[in-house]
């Protein structure tokens, strides 16, 4: 586990009966997943791994803890305020983004970019109090399977941030691992063409993915050479395993510390979006209660509940609750619905590509309300900003751990 990790959240199984909260049950076993060997496989998106693995799998403790979704210190010093470097992006609608790079036979080729500092004694995407160890430490960005046959998946609940995007008829999630690296993060899958635009604001960070088809890894390939992110595919690294619980391609598994510390010359992790634990709706601020609410994104219907003992969110999916392999509830401080163009890929039609650059519309969940917003970003290399829709506010997020999703905008 990672340095000055926090004990997971365990939230009882009330809390999953819609419209009834409960309370926290006490502390129950660990859960321990048995990993193989698997040499082959075969799938049709370019997501494979060929290789040997090692045999066994870690063993996670889980506990109860109060009402705080993760911390980054001992000490609880008064919430903090993380701020983005203003932008210049439009608040028209969601649309396809100038073009940012000179494209070479279809290749989009980056300006080489240069790494950022650190932030001083701020874990990046939670704006919770981190030490040098933690700030210096950059984002492992892990592409992690939700198909029916990689549920439940290892380590998505020990992740700062997840976003969830559209892929072939399913959803794929980037979870982003920085303040806490779990033992193990997975089933691993493939990239896709959108994800780049993410990436680019992330300061260099280790990509973690099975590998894809050409066009997405010469799309990476060209992002890594500008050292837009460090290219740390299963294809030609270490640290990777396959459970032997599991039929591939659904049981690639990553040991995110080994890949932290084996990547060549991250970036440390920077702010995603803006963060202000004491932010309170001005007035004017269209701010309603929002106990339950459904998001639809292909193949599967999300749901997520606000739990107000316990200041998160929690998710289900097609009404069961989202668990990690660990038990613990994916559980959130903010769940941001980001509504966003979703054109075909440039390197397979059959793959949608949601536009992240630009602006458009999005809905913000945090403290038990929605906020009706809009979200902007002129660069890919800028962080997400979020301004209330009716008075141009801007709407930072809650201390903590956030979801984005990807939503097919109408």
């Amino acid at each position: 586990m990672a340095e000055n990790s926090d004990t997971n959240v365990r939230l009882d199984p009330s809390v999953y009966r819609r419209r009834r909260i409960g309370v926290l049950a006490g502390s129950l076993a660990a859960v321990g997943l048995t990993v193989g060997l698997v040499l082959t496989v075969a799938g049709g998106d370019g997501s494979d791994y060929l290789g040997t693995v090692d045999s066994t799998s870690p063993t996670t403790t889980t506990t109860t803890i109060p009402a705080s979704t993760s911390t980054t210190s001992t000490s609880t010093p008064s919430s903090t305020t993380v701020a983005p470097a203003p932008t210049t992006a439009a608040t028209t609608t969601t649309t396809l983004p100038p073009p940012t790079t000179v494209l070479v036979d279809g290749v989009p080729v980056w300006p080489p970019y240069d790494i950022l500092p650190p932030l001083d004694g701020i874990a990046a995407l939670t704006g919770l109090p981190a030490g040098d160890e933690i700030t210096r430490r950059p984002i492992l960005a892990a592409k992690i399977d939700n198909h029916a046959r990689g549920r439940p998946q290892w380590g998505l609940d020990e992740a700062d941030a997840i976003i969830e995007e559209n892929v072939e008829g399913v959803t794929r999630f980037i979870g982003l691992f920085h303040s806490e690296l779990p033992d193990r993060a997975g089933p691993i899958r493939s990239a896709r063409t959108g994800d780049l635009d993410l990436f680019a604001a992330m300061n260099r960070p280790v990509l973690v993915w099975s590998g894809g088809n050409a066009g997405v890894t010469r799309w990476i390939g060209s992002a890594a050479e500008s050292r837009l992110l460090v290219d740390f595919t299963a294809l030609r690294n270490p640290c990777y395993e396959r459970s032997s619980s599991r039929g591939a391609p659904h049981n690639l598994l990553v040991d995110p510390e080994c890949a932290v510390n084996t990547a060549s010359e991250p970036g440390p992790a920077r702010h995603l979006w803006s963060i202000d634990g004491d932010w309170e709706p001005a007035t004017g601020v269209g701010a309603t209660a929002d106990s339950t609410f459904d998001i639809q994104m292909d193949g599967v219907l999300v749901t997520w509940e606000w739990v107000p003992g316990y200041n998160v969110y929690v998710r289900f999916q097609n009404g069961q609750p989202h668990q990690a392999t660990s038990g613990n509830p994916i559980a959130m401080s903010n769940v941001v619905e980001l509504y966003t163009a979703h054109p075909p890929s440039p390197v397979d039609a059959r793959s949608p590509n949601p536009v992240t650059v630009g602006s458009g519309r999005a809905v913000i969940h945090r403290d038990g309300v929605a906020i009706e917003a809009e979200w902007s970003r002129a660069l890919p290399y800028d962080p997400f900003s979020f301004t209330d829709a009716t008075t141009g506010a801007a709407v930072p997020l809650n201390q903590g751990r956030t979801f984005i999703e990807l939503v097919r905008a109408s």
